[in-house]
């Protein structure tokens, strides 16, 4: 029975033949050398010549330098051999050292992705809760201040005017409520999905930059996304705008966004004034977008010159967020 290689198998070993073939190929060219150099030596009786030249010096004991020159060989071979141990010594220590700040790295995302689910799980459960418990109350106090208004029209002009100013506040109250939960959590996400929200959000922005320019586009299916892929590229496009609003309210600006089989492509541009990148910035926003991306295993890159606009892209894996499937001593144990 012939036994078969694991697939995973095939690029170690590749590797390791590469690897080698070096070695190899010097050792082939050490021993050709050498052997060249043992015929060449024999064809022009090297010794005897080197015997009949230092005759004369043989108080400076020359004849005897041929075994000192051995020994020195052996001595720059041991030399070298401890070297090379020692440099692969190291080059182990830094692959450990390199595996252990990898694994740091991928523990430090996965901790940020939780942080930033958990945020956002408590803005959805505080929306959810200003617009249940807190809405239809302030709507029962408009009602209530309402039908007031009605009964004290004819009768008392105080009253009447006090429950103008109830009214009054209290459709105020229900629109900052209004506004903390846009802010909260976006509006038209969990029910019509990303690229309905977004266009909700660019239509905001339009009412308020009336002279900036906003093209949104959309290409692929965002259905099956993880709540937390949803947030992050929605937040993204958010603080890009965020960003427009305040270097560029009066540039063109386009929203690209794309699915491809394994990753989202989100591209933001706009013909402002643009940044200089290399001076430090005080605000958080492109910060906290990097972060968002790559807690999620993803790229974010911006660019931008002074008077050439601004350009941000960043591409997420699709599966991004969503659990990973169960292995097989996993399934075992759930069952």
């Amino acid at each position: 029975m012939h036994s078969v290689m694991p697939s995973e198998s095939v690029p170690s070993l590749a590797k390791n033949a590469s690897s080698r073939s070096p070695v190899w190929r010097d050792l082939a060219i050490l021993l050709a050398v050498t052997l060249i150099a043992a015929a060449l030596f024999a064809h022009f009786d090297f010794s005897e010549y080197m015997y009949r030249s230092t005759r004369r010096a043989e108080r400076f004991d020359v004849d005897e330098l041929p075994p000192t020159l051995v020994v020195l060989a052996i001595g720059f071979a041991w030399f070298a051999w401890r070297r090379y141990r020692e440099a692969r010594s190291e080059v182990r220590r830094r692959r450990a050292l390199e595996e252990q700040a990898e694994h740091l790295l991928a523990e430090n995302r996965r901790l940020a992705s939780q942080a930033l689910a958990a945020q956002e799980t408590e803005r959805r459960h505080l929306a959810r809760e200003l617009h249940d418990e807190l809405g239809q109350y302030l709507n029962a106090i408009s009602l209530d201040a309402g039908r007031i208004r009605d009964l004290s029209a004819t009768r008392e002009a105080e009253i009447h005017r006090l429950s103008l100013a109830l009214m009054q506040s209290a459709t105020h109250v229900y629109r900052e409520i209004g506004g903390m939960i846009r802010k909260l959590r976006p509006i038209g996400l969990d029910e019509f999905g990303l690229p309905t929200a977004l266009e909700h959000c660019v239509d905001g922005w339009r009412e308020r930059l009336p002279d900036a320019t906003f093209t949104l586009a959309v290409d692929g299916n965002f259905d099956d996304l993880s709540d937390a892929l949803n947030i992050a590229l929605y937040r993204l496009v958010q603080e890009g705008l965020t960003n427009v609003s305040k270097f560029a309210r009066t540039s063109r600006v386009e929203i690209y966004l794309a699915r491809a089989p394994e990753e989202i492509v989100v591209t933001m541009a706009d013909d402002g004034p643009g940044v200089d990148l290399a001076k430090p910035r005080k605000g958080l926003g492109l910060i906290g977008m990097r972060e968002r991306v790559e807690a999620l295993g993803g790229e974010f890159q911006i660019a931008s010159e002074p008077g050439a606009g601004f350009l941000l892209c960043a591409r997420v894996p699709a599966q991004a967020g969503l659990p990973l499937p169960a292995t097989a001593d996993e399934a075992k144990s759930a069952k």
